[in-house]
This record gives C-alpha cells, sequence and structure tokens, in this order.
C-alpha cells in the first residue's frame, strides 16, 4: 500500500477497557502456561488472549478464577499478547500439535474461514438454548450448523456528535439521507467542517463507510456476497455506492488526510468537525468531562424497502480443534456464554461494551448505551465491519480504492475495476 495505515484489529483491541490512547501504546505481557498434562484426560488448560490493557488482562485472569471456583479439576493459565502479534501469530497457534486452548477472537467469516479449514472446536454444546439474538447466534455459526465461536459482548457503530454543539447551531438528527446532505450543507455554512474523516494512521475508517452505504443501498446479502467475492466490485451496485458517496466528499474535513486519529478526534471533540462515523471506542477516548455530552445517531436510511442491518462487532472466544483438552475448552466456553461471566468481565474491566447475552446487564448504564443496544436489537441483520467480514488483505484492497476515490472521484471506474483485480489477487484468484 502507498499510505500508512494503522491495523484496524490491532487499534481497536482492549478499547473498551482504557480507551483508544492505551490501545496504541499497549504493550505485551504474558503468563507462561505449562505444558499440557499428561495422561488419560489434561487438566491443564491455557487462554491466550490480546487483551492488554490493564483492565482486561485482570478481568481475563477474573473470569478464570470464577471458573476454577465452579470447576476445580482444571487449572488454567493465562498467556496475553500484543495485539498486532496475537492477529499475525492466530493461524498458526491453532495449528501446533499443542496449541492455546482457548483463545480471545470475533465473529464473522474471520472466525468461519478456521472453521471451514477445521480449526475450531465445536462449541454448539456451550451455547445456550437462550439469552442469544437470531443476529448474534448465527455469527456464532459455521456452513454446517455447528456453533465455534462465543459471543461476549458487543460495540456499535453510529454517526457521532456532542449534543451541546448540535444545540449552538440549532440542527437536530437526521433520520434519511436526504435530510444528512442537508445537514451537512448547513454545517458548512456556519463555518463549521460537518464530517470527520482522519486518514493519516486510519485509512480503515474509510472502510465504515463503504460498508453502511453498501448495506443501505444494496441490503446485507449482497454486502456479504461481494466481501465474500461473489460478486464483483465492478457491478453497477457498487458504482451506486461510490456515487452516492460522492455527495459526501465536499463535506468531509479538507485536512483528514494529513490528521491522525488521535487529532481527528480532538478536532471532533473541539467542535472544529461536527460528526464522525465511527464506533463507540471514539467516545471511549473523550476525557470525562466531555462523555456525557456524547451523543450519536442511526446511519440514515438511504432506501427505506431495503432492511436495516447495523455495524455491531462482536467480541469472544473460540477454542482449538486440537486442544488437549476438550471437555475443558468447552466447559469454559459454556461458562463465558453465560451473564455473569459477562457481567464480570465487564465490571472488572472497566469497559463500556455491552454483553452479547441478553440475560446479563451491563454494569453501567448510561442513556448512550441503551440507544445503541436498541439501535442494534431492533436491526433486521447484523455485519461485523468489513475485514471481519472478510479479511485484512481485503480491508488494504478497499482502503487503497476509497483514498484514491476521495482525490479523484471523476476515475470512479478505473478505481473499481483496480479494486476487482486487487481483491482477486488477495483471494488467491
Amino acid at each position: 500500500m502507498s499510505h500508512p495505515i494503522v491495523s484496524r484489529r490491532g487499534f481497536l483491541a482492549g478499547v473498551g477497557a482504557l480507551g483508544v490512547a492505551s490501545a496504541l501504546s499497549a504493550c505485551a505481557t504474558s503468563t507462561p502456561s505449562p505444558a499440557a498434562g499428561s495422561g488419560a484426560k489434561s487438566t491443564a488448560l491455557q487462554l491466550k488472549s490480546r487483551e492488554t490493557s490493564d483492565g482486561g488482562r485482570k478481568a481475563m485472569q477474573a473470569l478464570l478464577d470464577e471458573f476454577v471456583k465452579a470447576n476445580p479439576q482444571y487449572k488454567p493459565t493465562l498467556n496475553t499478547m500484543e495485539p498486532a502479534a496475537f492477529q499475525q501469530q492466530i493461524r498458526a497457534d491453532l495449528t501446533l500439535a499443542t496449541p492455546p486452548d482457548m483463545l480471545t477472537w470475533f465473529a464473522g467469516e474471520i472466525a468461519s474461514n478456521f472453521a471451514k479449514q477445521g480449526l475450531l472446536l465445536d462449541a454448539t454444546s456451550a451455547f445456550p438454548a437462550d439469552g442469544y439474538s437470531k443476529q448474534f447466534a448465527d455469527l456464532s455459526t459455521d456452513a454446517s450448523g455447528k456453533k465455534i465461536f462465543v459471543p461476549t459482548n458487543y460495540y456499535w457503530w453510529g454517526m457521532f456528535y456532542r449534543t451541546s454543539n448540535f444545540e449552538k447551531w440549532d440542527v437536530s438528527e437526521p433520520k434519511t439521507w436526504d435530510e444528512f446532505i442537508a445537514l451537512c450543507k448547513t454545517l458548512k455554512g456556519k463555518g463549521v467542517s460537518p464530517i470527520a474523516l482522519p486518514l493519516a494512521d486510519s485509512a480503515w475508517l474509510t472502510a465504515s463507510w463503504f460498508d453502511y452505504l453498501n448495506l443501505r443501498i444494496n441490503g446485507a446479502t449482497f454486502h456479504r456476497a461481494l466481501l465474500a467475492g461473489q460478486e464483483a466490485y465492478t457491478d453497477p451496485r457498487v458504482a451506486k455506492v461510490l456515487d452516492t458517496w460522492r455527495e459526501v466528499l465536499p463535506y468531509l474535513d479538507p485536512d483528514g488526510k494529513g490528521l491522525a486519529f488521535q487529532e481527528g478526534s480532538a478536532k471532533w471533540q473541539q467542535g472544529k468537525d461536527a460528526m464522525f462515523l465511527a464506533g463507540t471506542f471514539l467516545g471511549d477516548a473523550t476525557p470525562a468531562d466531555v462523555k456525557a455530552d456524547v451523543n450519536f445517531f442511526q446511519f440514515p436510511i438511504i432506501d427505506a424497502n431495503v432492511p436495516v442491518a447495523e455495524e455491531a462487532p462482536l467480541d469472544g472466544f473460540i477454542a482449538s480443534a486440537r486442544t488437549a483438552n476438550p471437555e475443558g475448552a468447552t466447559a469454559f466456553l459454556k461458562y463465558v456464554a453465560t451473564p455473569q461471566a459477562q457481567e464480570l468481565y465487564l465490571k472488572t474491566s472497566g469497559s463500556t461494551l455491552i454483553p452479547a447475552n441478553s440475560n446479563a446487564k451491563s454494569p453501567v448504564s448510561t442513556p448512550l448505551l441503551e440507544k445503541g443496544r436498541a439501535m442494534v436489537a431492533s436491526a433486521a441483520d447484523v455485519t461485523q465491519f468489513f475485514n471481519r467480514d472478510s479479511n485484512d488483505d481485503q480491508l488494504n484492497a478497499l482502503t487503497t480504492a476509497l483514498v484514491r476515490f476521495i482525490d479523484k472521484p471523476d476515475e470512479a471506474g478505473d478505481i473499481l475495476k483496480q479494486w476487482q483485480s486487487d481483491s482477486a489477487k488477495a483471494r488467491g484468484n
């Protein structure tokens, strides 16, 4: 790639606990795990985690401690690795003769891909009969109908703004795309940059715009098929997505390409940019005196006939199919699926994420969180984010295409052809 990009997965890992700045600067720690015990049944279990923040490490250890109280026959240990290294190593970990037994991971195609290779333990018996929405249950299921992932928490994406600024500018939340464009025009007329999009270290943020526009225009079924390579980026339906995004380009912060994420976040906090399409990590990173002023609205509806889908990335756990202790790994997955475990994790980590089990209570309940929970619950479908629904190589192809489109929107046709070529190469086609 010709432009700098911070790994989206490394960037977001652990942001719920300590915010964006901590996630960017997190360093690795590790608790060595003993080798799997010999004999007919192993009692050793290793949990490998990417949660490097203090809160994240404490929360993972708390889960293991509570698990052992109910299952004293097992001897689990925690191995924590810096997010970027964790991501690079996970495929190799799952193919080891003695792999980590359980690992933190994400829902979506990046979990399903491991399942297709036979690398994940069947977690069906660990999955509760109730507590998970159909959308979350589907995202935890592979093509054969087996559960391969246990979700524990999630966050949502939306168009974030500061309530006091909207009041000052005498504007309100838009519901439709036309209302959104009209709002952008009004804000620009007041001398306010309507939309933050810092790209210097976070070009992956362009994926959120593509995801939502494609979901609102073409729907979740087409979106997933496109990311899976079953549809082409040269399809006229994708061209329509870029045509629609072109309407937004005049309202992006003109300095955005030169701004790092934290700089863009600061401009948004200061009211120099009015709106920011982001996940809840944006609000988590704001100072305490700003948090109560943070609000969001649902990405505007473009076609009322298209079922509404929302981006709500799910985090949770997988287990290796090669574990020496399948009974113990399954028991742990069953435990973390419970409301009690999810409440414990969020309380200990200090996170403002939402528990995935609907029977669990959020330790911190705010109007913002409840608004996000209600939006996701009412969605007809839930997606994960571009690279979770595809892979990082596909994300690189996207950022190359969309950053070029921001600079040269009149070259949309050529950009889509190159995007299709880059996407095919990333799949090995």
